[in-house]
């Protein structure tokens, strides 16, 4: 478990022998940090709700920043009921209390509850009727917020069937059900259609039909960049027939119906997308079969059916995961007594199955699969004893016993960013007088999942062990090049476009899940941290978290690794109105803290985290001044640096540097300079904290515009 270490102001000699100034006075709205989490064992269950009410239909997300989310109606189904929530924070190791979010007259259907991307989850519910249809509602928790906005109506119908929430970038919200387009509609209109809102508290658009006529057992899912999949089964009368549509990122046109799949007795209809894109459909199919039709990243044509390995139908088997790289994973008990596995690559073909637990397996929860990779699967056994089994960097852990359940508990699990797996289930108590049952929520987590060793310097995509450059261009693109065994940069992997009044600062590990991450600096001076798996590429989809505001008044932002020795990351920072240097620690919450002014006199220079150049294993810095001299800062380890030392002239061609960490795989970290007319150049430490002469390694770098 991490320390927090809160660091002082220390005084230090500053460039040129300038004095020491006044304290910061930018205003820095700082988030707190959260509780450390405990690592990898499943802790206690707990109960969330008492034992004298029914609690029924718990669900469970994990938002991209840890935040463990989760719902249930309160009531009996002969109604009214209510609709409660409770959320436990990221790397905290017990829930808040829990909050009722709305009542209904009636009883509640069809609750729906999705992530965004920072972090905010919203809920969407139905007022049953005597005919299972009624009026729709929303509410949304806000990230980082307490209380549950107000239920709002869900305009685009008055009477719904079976809908479905799925969330896109920018808190987006599409919404698809079976019902009537609009208040007044008749039965004649009954069909699938689709209504969108664009920002939290904006309207949905008007209802968009998808396909006409009566669908049933409907889902969807939506890819990071918001291209959406639906799926549904259809025709009552005659053969269940799968169909399924899309529609692309950014468009307002639904594909036509496609379909993928005619036969009787098809069950467990299920859709997934992947971060990349490709998508996936599997079912239930007659000869109690498990088939699936798959569509690769970019295509827009779904294959044919296939169906899972041989012996998946002797048992219980769960919808096939779909990985975040387009494979697919099948976990399902051969004859009940095995907990079997099998992986399809991207190229159609399966692996052979493997047993993965000997197992009595009774209810298959999840598996439930991770933005890492991660899978985390738990049973029931007759006897009503609860088990896990959690795979985490593509190997498969032993059975763990979780807990005492009962024969009749229903569960959710869900897994985090980071791998870490939360869980939800209700425990059967008893009967109502009215023969309803009383049932209680129980929940229980995981720490999370490390990889063992933490990841190299600058090491953000292919976890190589090469440090990886960063490079702009003028629309706001990311592109990053990875460092090799050559000493050079060559590879590239797409970053996606952001906001050009954004800043980007490759960072170390801040919220110790074994990946480094990504600070960015927004319009509006709120400091983001973005935290994509282990050796995947950051792009404006990945896991995030708002760290705090109030980064207007600061530039020169530089990451150089640890200046308070306490194995966090750090960030070095200029007030622009003072030139003063601000040191901000990283804690164990995943966030930064104020450590004090480090320097005065530093306007006009260009500054540059350096990594460890004179290898006291302490992080350094290096500015350059406006004379093209550049100087060595070496931090002491006591959040503070020592004055500089001049180690190069004639640095004013450059049109900006970075220090590249070990790029030239000898121990010693390096620097890379690009010239004004688009050469890459590397000068590699000597460990001394001196630089060679520059070797060129790349041409044609003119138009970036910067690299860090």
């Amino acid at each position: 478990m991490r320390r927090t270490k809160i660091i002082g102001m220390g005084l230090i000699p500053v460039l040129m022998c300038g004095a020491i100034g006044a304290s910061v006075t930018a205003a820095l709205v700082l988030t707190a940090p959260a509780a450390s989490a405990s690592d990898r064992a499943w802790g206690p269950p707990t109960a969330l709700t008492s034992t004298s009410s029914a609690n029924t239909s718990p669900g469970v997300k994990v938002t991209p920043d840890g935040t463990a989310v989760t719902v249930w109606t309160r009531g009996t189904a002969d109604g009214p009921q209510e609709l409660w929530g409770a959320t436990r924070p990221a790397e905290a190791t017990s829930w808040g209390a829990p909050v009722r979010i709305a009542s209904a007259q009636h009883y509640v259907r069809d609750v729906h509850l999705v992530t965004e991307a920072d972090g905010s989850v919203t809920v969407g519910w139905g007022h049953a009727r005597t005919d299972d249809s009624g009026p729709y509602s929303t509410s949304r928790l806000t990230a980082g917020a307490a209380a549950w906005t107000a239920p709002a109506p869900f305009t685009p119908a008055a009477y719904v069937y079976d809908l479905v929430l799925v969330s896109g970038p920018g808190g987006r919200l599409t919404a698809v059900w079976n019902g009537e387009p609009a208040p007044g509609g008749d039965q004649q209109e009954d069909g699938l259609y689709a209504s969108d809102l664009a920002a939290p508290g904006g309207t949905w658009s008007e209802a968009v039909p998808i396909s006409s006529g009566y669908s049933y057992a409907l889902k969807a899912a939506a890819a990071d960049d918001g291209a959406v999949t639906v799926a549904w089964q259809a025709d009552l009368d005659g053969p269940e027939l799968v169909r399924v549509a899309s529609r692309a990122a950014g468009s307002a046109d639904w594909s036509a119906p496609e379909a993928l799949k005619t036969g009787d007795d098809l069950l467990e209809l299920d859709v997934r997308v992947a971060a990349g894109g490709a998508s996936l459909v599997s079912w239930w199919g007659a000869g109690l079969t498990r088939s699936l039709v798959y569509r690769p990243a970019g295509s827009t044509t779904w294959g044919g059916t296939e169906d899972l390995p041989a012996d998946t139908h002797r048992g219980t088997t769960s919808p096939p995961q779909l990985e975040p790289d387009g494979r697919v994973t099948a976990l399902w008990s051969s004859d009940s007594t095995l907990l079997r596995t099998a992986t399809r690559a991207l190229d159609g073909t399966w692996s052979q199955p493997r047993t993965v637990a000997g197992a009595e397996v009774f209810k298959l929860w999840g598996p439930a699969m991770g933005l890492d990779g991660s899978l985390t699967a738990m049973w029931t056994t007759l006897d009503g004893e609860l088990w896990a089994v959690v795979r985490s960097d593509g190997a498969w852990g032993p059975a763990v016993h979780v807990g005492q359940v009962n024969l009749h508990a229903q569960g959710s699990v869900a897994t985090g960013a980071d791998g870490r797996a939360v869980a939800v289930w209700n425990k059967q108590l008893g009967l109502t007088e009215d023969y309803h049952s009383i049932e209680q929520v129980w929940t229980t987590a995981t720490g999370a999942t490390k990889p063992a060793a933490p990841p190299a310097h600058r090491d953000h995509v292919g976890d190589d062990g090469f440090p990886d450059l960063y490079a702009r261009g003028t629309n706001g693109s990311l592109l990053v090049y990875q460092g090799n065994a050559a000493g050079r940069v060559s590879v590239t992997a797409d970053g996606g476009t952001w906001p050009t009044t954004s800043t980007l600062i490759p960072f170390g590990d801040l919220n110790g899940d074994g990946a480094n991450d990504t600070l960015v600096t927004d319009a509006t001076g709120s400091l983001h941290r973005y935290s994509p798996p282990r050796g995947t590429v950051v792009t404006p989809q990945s896991p995030s978290l708002r760290v705090n505001s109030g980064w207007s008044g600061f530039d020169g932002l530089t990451y150089s690794g640890d200046f308070t020795s306490d194995g966090l990351p750090d960030l070095v920072a200029r007030e622009t109105a003072t030139g003063d240097l601000h040191l901000f620690a990283g804690t164990s919450g995943g966030v930064l803290t104020p450590a004090g002014r480090i320097g005065t006199s530093w306007n006009g220079l260009t500054i540059v985290g350096a990594g460890d150049l004179n290898g006291d294993k302490h992080a350094d810095l290096v500015a350059r001044t406006a004379n093209g001299d550049l100087y060595r800062y070496n931090g002491t380890g006591r959040s503070t640096i020592s004055s500089g030392t001049k180690i190069g002239s004639g640095w004013g061609g450059m049109a900006d540097f970075v220090g590249i960490g070990d790029l030239t795989g000898d121990g010693k970290d390096d620097i890379l300079g690009r010239t004004s007319t688009g050469d890459l150049y590397r000068y590699a430490g000597n460990g001394a904290g001196g630089i060679g002469s520059g070797v060129k390694i790349g041409t044609g770098w003119k138009n970036f515009a910067g690299i860090r």
